[in-house]
């Protein structure tokens, strides 16, 4: 008992139709395709492309360096929930770099970040935060990000911490550890 002719030929038909749209969805393999993809994917709304053609032309690898660009490129990602866009986006913020300072945005963008879990984005923020606190509140959330970046890993963090547990009152740093060890799912839905 044989298979159909008509049969074979639909399932030759899908598997190459399958195979086409897969080969389609990949990133292409020579180099100029694969800029040209970026930009098509960033057109597209794609955060990931957005971020990598950021660092393109922030760093002017492979394109006219073009600061404004990148931080264009790079809020698009920030807004779509990039972590590391949004923490590349609160730097240019804060120094000025290709668009406007403005301290306010950047801790946004750096709080942001933090709440996904992105350790130099909670350092800078609880540094930022720490240089501009007015008053313990300010000084204990300062802290408990610079002890969540701590235990995430960065060594700065840790150095930092322990220079402000020095010299901020023992209740501060209390209330400070206290809101570190908040999960950040609990401290995300609070903002």
């Amino acid at each position: 008992m044989g298979i159909p002719v008509a049969a074979l030929m639909l399932a030759a038909a899908l598997w190459f139709a399958a195979g086409a749209a897969h080969a389609r969805s990949e990133a292409p393999s020579g180099y100029t395709d694969t800029l040209r993809w970026y930009h098509e994917q960033a057109r597209a709304g794609n955060p990931t492309a957005q971020f990598l053609l950021a660092i393109k032309y922030e760093t002017g690898t492979d394109v006219p360096r073009d600061l404004a660009r990148a931080a264009d490129l790079y809020e698009k990602a920030a807004r779509q929930g990039h972590a590391d866009a949004q923490f590349k986006i609160a730097t240019f913020l804060e120094t000025g770099s290709g668009v406007a300072r403005d301290d306010d945005a950047a801790r946004t963008w750096y709080r942001a970040a933090a709440l996904n879990g992105h350790a130099p984005a909670q350092f800078n923020l609880g540094s930022m935060l720490l240089r501009h606190a007015v008053d313990s509140d300010a000084r204990a959330e300062g802290l408990s990000w610079l002890l969540r970046s701590a235990d995430g890993g960065l060594a700065p963090a840790r150095t930092l911490s322990e220079r402000w547990i020095a010299v901020l009152p023992e209740q501060t740093v209390v209330q400070a550890r206290e809101l570190a060890v908040i999960p950040l799912t609990d401290a995300s839905s609070q903002r």
